[in-house]
């Protein structure tokens, strides 16, 4: 492993040498590439007979033929944004492609604070700055990490919101409807999804699951808490951890989540290495979380529990039974 590591620093090495000779712009971007490659390369390697899906299996496995129809999503006086299709190149995440028109006299961003995939909120990643009067290309990326611990496969029905910022001051200028297309994947009937786990909260048409806790996770610093969310009202709400507790110690980790009415949601609170350092936790022995669920427009609260006792003995997997039986 450390002689794949020496060869992975030596060919970043070669390459940033390499590019001193061109122009920087061109040689930033091929290291940045370089080092998101191998990022991945080295995340993506967990132990299968822990039950852990890599995140690189996942891409592997998505399926990447779906696409768009090219469609006018949002016109006024001073914006028009037309859909051109779903990119598939990036290494995030698949992403809907934009053109953005603009006879503004000002500079806007676009940005887009939430999408909905298949039924499941998505935290997309976008924002394009669009001079005054000019014409660019932008897109909405649907990160993988967020397909993945959704278990969603493929792109079949996408709703995304629009909102438009003046770029200098930030003032908002307009935000969009939930804007809804539909691709061209096989469109499944939406199963009965796995709500499985322990049940956190319960009431008010809201439920909130815990899935359990992953102290191997492949992909991000630290371990993390995995929650199911359904918000059944018909009200935005948010999501929100209030205290973080492991092994008796108080975390800094945070999650706040938006659901829509009668949409889905699966999120991490991640326990950061840092903090597991500082505190000299070298196991999770135990992990305590109290949520708050607020009204996402006006963040007025709506419910929230005490302190919760999270349950730490996993779930036998299929893949771990299978391993199992394998060494037998």
């Amino acid at each position: 492993m450390k002689k794949i590591i020496c060869l992975m620093l030596c060919a970043l090495a070669a390459v940033t040498v390499c590019a001193c000779d061109t122009d920087n712009t061109q040689a930033s971007t091929e290291a940045a590439t370089e080092t998101v490659q191998v990022q991945e390369t080295d995340a993506a390697t967990p132990d299968e007979s822990d039950g852990v899906i890599s995140l690189k299996s996942f891409i592997a496995s998505f399926d990447k033929t779906a696409t768009a129809e090219e469609q006018v999503v949002h016109e006024d006086k001073d914006v028009k944004i037309t859909l051109t299709g779903i990119d598939y190149a990036a290494i995030s995440g698949p992403g809907l492609k934009f053109n953005i028109e603009s006879t503004c006299s000002k500079g806007v961003i676009i940005q887009s604070p939430y999408a909905v995939v298949n039924g499941y909120m998505i935290s997309p990643e976008m924002s394009v700055d669009v001079p005054a009067g000019k014409t660019v290309s932008g897109t909405l990326t649907l990160p993988y990490f967020n397909l993945a611990i959704s278990q969603i496969t493929s792109l079949q029905k996408i709703e995304y919101v629009l909102r438009i910022v003046e770029a200098k001051t930030y003032e908002p200028i307009t935000t969009t409807d939930l804007i809804t297309v539909t691709t061209t994947a096989e469109q499944k009937e939406q199963t009965a999804c796995d709500d499985s786990g322990q049940i956190a909260y319960d009431d008010n048409d809201i439920k909130i699951v815990l899935k359990g806790v992953n102290t191997d996770r492949a992909y991000s610093d630290g371990a993390e808490l995995l929650v199911y969310m359904y918000n059944g009202t018909d009200k935005n709400i948010a999501v929100r951890t209030d205290d973080v507790i492991v092994n008796g110690c108080e975390m800094t980790s945070a999650m706040n989540c938006t659901v829509l009415p009668d949409k889905r949601a699966v999120d991490v609170v991640v326990f950061y290495t840092l903090d597991m350092m500082e505190y000299g936790i070298d196991e999770i022995d135990s992990v305590k979380v109290s949520f708050e669920i607020k009204d996402a427009e006006n963040w007025e609260t709506i419910d929230s529990t005490g302190l919760i006792n999270v349950e730490l003995t996993p779930k036998e997997t299929e893949c771990s039974t299978e391993a199992t039986d394998t060494e037998e």
